[in-house]
This record gives structure tokens, sequence and C-alpha cells, in this order.
């Protein structure tokens, strides 16, 4: 069955300029025979997306115009043409042939990419950014220069939507154009001829420190003046006109704080700007951007390239990452670097292999190869993240957020406004990493259905002696790190970072107790707290109105599960304990149906789940006390 979706990226190919990345003598063979592997293995491939920097319009000197598409196409009729490789292969797969540009590609239209057409009369389809390949939501892929700060499109100058990384790349072209021997390209040296020796790192530690400093404008200091450009030479713009770097400095003047404000501002929009700077100086964090990403749109899988650099999994997460990596390393760099991509096989879960050409026996061979691994966090920093699935795909409502989260620690990189029926979303709750000393990620999320029943959220993932802990929904599951998932109702006290998979399910009745609210006081239940139920107190699921002792200690929710283990039922708690020095302690007693009483006691104040394991013949809970002392 046709269940694989190929991905190629980042194949650079330009108008053979020697500043070009691809030179058709070193890649075009690379290039035709990733395609003709993929002809002659199209009975079990759905989809080829082309996932952007396949042309190249930015690596041209100062002085040269930008060459469009067609004119790049023209040049290389072994590619783009009637009888080309994408012409063959656009009918091996029927038409499912999918282009998604990039950064050095932004400039490509629909118009642009239906001019390449197959003898079979297919054209090859152009789709935006964040796509589904074969229809499978499962699967986002995106070129990933829409997450890095001088790559992303910039709609707010006058050349929307170049960014400045157009103009840094037009730098480095009209240093080597002047700098390359005769019959020299870029291609011939190492590194794709960047520079190198510019202090990127220490430019972007500066900003983020002072949250104020123009990155831009540093960055085009720190390679121009290594390079000993005039600010004052014309650079000739794609389409007509041109411009100066002093007048580029004066445009994308405010990126870095602009990023920070369209980020939410404050330390949260600073840590976005910040990994966005990092991402395009190492690549770093883009497999923070990559889960975000997954978590917003439900995806289980999210393919990148523009990074250059293969990656097979992201490490320790709920969703995955891989990059397709690069088509085009340099001779220079072959074979330390290959001609690499990707391929997904749509199985449940979803399959990934990282694929490269290389010379082998006189000619070229496709196989697979072991990639690394990606991290969200950069050592020596570790992740205290809660990451929250809540399941309500067994209800009939929407759950809509109730305001103001009561956030301990961290801050939310994915909260959701809403949890439509039928379907789930993924809360991401991150840690500090520059608290010192750190704290974790704690908080409390509550959701409403439009007939005001409310499901609170309680999760907690701290560093140091403190043990993680989590409550709410119908019922819930958890892990810690990379361990198993735990049985129903059971938290991992230790290891990090959190996740809990929480299920939320319509109508269900708690168990119906009645009671006197306030201190040192009691309820009672006819029918009793049975195995998958919450208290419903007086008519009402949040207890903290009630449920309540000294010092502001209160209860906020109580839930019986049946479990596996040593033992067979688990209450969980959603509790606060007194504030302040010598406060003491909140006493909550539980009688079951066999007249067995069990007894939990609360001294901390921080909001968070608590157990109560216990067997029992009969484990219906029938009575619950709450005091200030011990009885």
């Amino acid at each position: 069955m046709k269940k694989a979706v190929v991905v190629l990226s980042d194949i650079h190919i330009g108008d053979n300029s020697p500043t070009c990345w691809y030179q058709p003598a070193i890649h075009e063979e690379y290039v035709v025979a990733v395609i003709d592997s993929i002809i002659d293995n199209a009975a079990a491939v759905s989809e080829l997306v082309l996932l952007g920097d396949v042309v190249d319009l930015w690596t041209y000197p100062f002085d040269v115009v930008p060459p469009v598409f067609s004119r790049i196409t023209a040049m290389h009729p072994s590619i783009f043409g009637p009888t080309g490789a994408l012409a063959r292969v656009l009918d091996a797969l029927d038409g499912a042939v999918t282009y998604v540009p990039g950064n050095h590609d932004m400039a490509v239209t629909e118009m642009d990419v239906a001019a390449i057409t197959s003898p079979g009369g297919h054209r090859l389809r152009y789709a935006p950014q964040f796509y589904n390949p074969a229809g499978d939501r499962r699967l986002l892929v995106t070129h990933g220069h829409e997450f890095t700060l001088f790559n992303a499109p910039d709609h707010s100058t006058c050349w929307a939507p170049l960014p400045v990384g157009h103009f840094v790349t037009r730098i480095i072209a009209t240093y080597w154009q002047s700098h390359l021997k005769p019959g020299q390209t870029v291609s011939d040296l190492k590194d794709q001829g960047y520079p190198g020796e510019i202090d990127f790192l220490s430019i972007i530690e500066h900003a983020a420190a002072s949250a104020d400093v123009s990155l831009s404008d540093a960055l085009i200091d720190g390679i121009a003046g290594k390079l000993h450009l005039s600010e004052s030479l014309p650079v000739r713009l794609p389409g007509g006109g041109s411009t100066t770097l002093h007048e580029v400095k004066r445009i994308y003047n405010s990126l870095f704080s602009r990023w920070i404000a369209e980020n939410g501002g404050g330390e949260e929009g600073l840590l976005v700007a910040t990994k966005a700077a990092m991402a395009d100086y190492d690549a770093s964090f883009m497999g923070w951007f990559a889960q975000r990403e997954a978590f917003r749109r439900n995806a289980e899988l999210v393919v990148l390239g523009h990074t250059h650099f293969s990656i097979s999994k992201l490490r320790t997460s709920m969703v995955n990452y891989v990059n397709s990596g690069f088509m085009c390393p340099s001779k220079a760099d072959m074979p330390g670097r290959f001609v690499s991509y990707a391929v997904v096989n749509r199985e449940s879960p979803l399959v990934t292999k990282n694929m490269q050409a290389i010379k082998h026996e006189g000619g070229i061979a496709v196989n697979s190869f072991d990639a690394p691994a990606a991290s969200i966090v950069v050592e020596p920093f570790m992740d205290f993240s809660c990451y929250v699935q809540i399941d309500n795909s067994r209800n009939t409502r929407d759950l809509l957020l109730v305001p103001d989260a009561s956030v301990g620690n961290g801050h939310f990189v994915t909260l959701p406004e809403s949890i439509r029926a039928g379907s789930f979303s993924t809360l991401w709750l991150q840690d500090y990493p520059n608290l010192v000393p750190p704290h974790g990620s704690d908080a409390t999320v509550t959701y409403r259905d439009d007939g005001g029943t409310e499901a609170v959220f309680n999760f907690d993932c701290p560093t140091g002696v403190y043990s993680n802990s989590c409550s709410g929904g119908s019922s819930f599951q958890a892990k810690s790190g990379d361990g198993p998932w735990e049985t129903p109702g059971k938290v991992p006290t230790k290891g990090h970072p959190l996740f809990v998979r929480f299920s939320v399910t319509p109508g269900m009745v708690g168990g119906l107790f009645e009671g006197v609210c306030g201190e040192n006081s009691s309820a009672r239940s006819s029918t009793g707290l049975q195995p998958g139920e919450s208290v419903v107190l007086n008519g009402n699921r949040d207890l903290s109105g009630c449920i309540r002792a000294n010092q502001g200690a209160s209860v906020f929710g109580i839930r019986l599960d049946k479990v596996s283990g040593i033992y067979e039922y688990c209450l969980s708690v959603d509790a606060q304990g007194p504030k302040g020095l010598f406060s003491g302690s909140m006493y909550l007693y539980f009688t079951d149906q066999s007249g067995e009483r069990y007894l939990l006691t609360i001294f901390d104040h921080k909001r968070k789940g608590h157990t109560v394991s216990y067997n029992s013949s009969a484990p219906a809970i029938m009575m619950i006390e709450w005091s200030n002392t011990a009885k």
C-alpha cells in the first residue's frame, strides 16, 4: 500500500553562478539518483514533498539582481524539464508531488510551481507552510525558517516578506565573488563558504541580557566588518531597485524587540526570541519549536528542513521531530557530509527513516542511516516541564478555558482556549531555566463546558526532594521522563519531565455527598463514592468552598480509582495545607463501607495532588471528615 511520504529539502538549485551552493557537476547526479529511487519504489510512496529551498533566490552578490524561478528551472532541464527527474516522478506518483517554499525560495508562487509539468499531464502542486501530506493530520511538514529570528518571513518592512537573512546571504556571496579563484565555486570550499569566526553566540547572549540590543545590526556589523564590505555599497533587490546595508540596518533595527512583543512580551517573549536566534545560530531549539507546533496542531510528527542537519527523533516527548537534512553539501565536505533526506511511513504510530545518497562502486547508493536525536533543552539545562494531554474525545460538549490559570512556577508554552468535543489538546507548562535555585513547574487549570460543569486539572513537576503530583479529570495516566506509563490513577513520584493524559467523561454522576461547610466538619453519602467517581459535595465538584481548615487550607477535589499493585484502591486528593510557619496541618479522614477509616495529613500550602492507597472488600467511601487537629 502507498504509505510512504518522502521529504526532500534544501537542494538550493541556482543559476550556476560561482556563489551558488548547488553546482550541477557536483550535485545533479545525486538529486537524479534520489528521485529515480523514489520512482523505483512508487508503489509504496503516497507523496513526495519538496520541503523548501529547492531553488535558491538568495546566494547572489550585491551587484546582481537575483534570478526568478523560471530562469533557474530553464537552466536545469535534467531536473525541471519536460522529461526531467521531476516530470518522471510526477507521472510515477500520479501527480502526488508537492512544493512547500522555504526562505531561499519564499518568492516562488503557485503559478511558478504549476509551470512544472509531466508528459502524463500532471502539474507540480503548491502548498503553503504547515502542510499535512497525504491529508494525514498526524503528520505536519514545514521548512522551519518560520521559527528562526533572521530567516522567518518579515511582513513589517517595505521589502516584505524578505527577512534580514536575505541580506546576510548576499553579504557572504559578495565576499566570495571577489575571493574565489578562477574556475572555483563555493561548493569547492568547506562549510558552504560561510566565513565563520563571527562571535554570534556572544551577540545573542548580550541581546538576551539587555533585551534591547539590535541583533540584526550586530550581525551585519560583525559579518560585513569581518569581510571589509562598505555599508554604502548598493545592493540590487529582487524585482528591481536597490538599497544599502546602512538602510538594511535601519529597516530591521527593531527585529529582536518585535519578536519579544509578538511572543507575549516580558520574560516569555524574551525566551522565545532568544530561542529563535539560537535556532539560526546552531539549530539548537529547533526541537523546541517543532514540539510547540505539534502541540498547537495536534500532530504526532513534525518534519522540518532548513538547518541542513539530519535529525532522527525528539528525545523524551509526547511527539516527534525529524529533519530531512541537506541535498547539496560542498565537494570539500563530502564524504563527511552527504546528500540526505527523510521518509515517513504512515503506520500507527508513524515510522521515520533518515536516508542518504553516497558514491558507491562508481554509482550512487541510496540507503538509510542513523541520524542524531534532538532535545527541547540545551545542556546543562534539564526539562522540568509538565506535558498535559486532555482527552475530550468522548464528550459532546466543547471545553472552554476558565481565565486566570493558577501557575505556581513556570510558564505556559501552549494553553488552548478551548478543547473541541471529540478531540484532544496538549498543554505545555515549562519551567524557567534561569531561576536559581530552580523550582520546576506546577499549575492548576480549569475548563468549563456550556452546561456549566467544570473540570479541574492539577499537575506538578518539582525539582529537589519534592514529589511529582497530578489530579483531575475523569481519570488520568502519568509517567515521568522515558519511563513507562503508570497504571491509571498512579503518579510516578520522581523523574522529569512529567507527562499526564487526562480523560473527560461526559455526564458522569459523581459520588453525591451532603455536609456542613467550614472548618472541623464532615460530609456523608447514602450511595458512597465508587471507584471511577469524583466527589460532588452539596451539588459542587469544586470542594474548596466547603472543605476548609485553618490558614487557607482547603480541598479542591477528591476522586477514587481502582488501581493495580499492592493496593487495589487509590483516593486522589487535590488540596493545599495551611499557610505560614507553625500553622499546623489539615487532617482528612475517609471511612469506607466496611467501616475502615483512612487518614491523610496535609501540611504543604502549595496546591498539589495527594493520594491515599488502601485495600478493602467494601471500598466505597461513605463519609469524609476534615479537621484542624488529629482525632
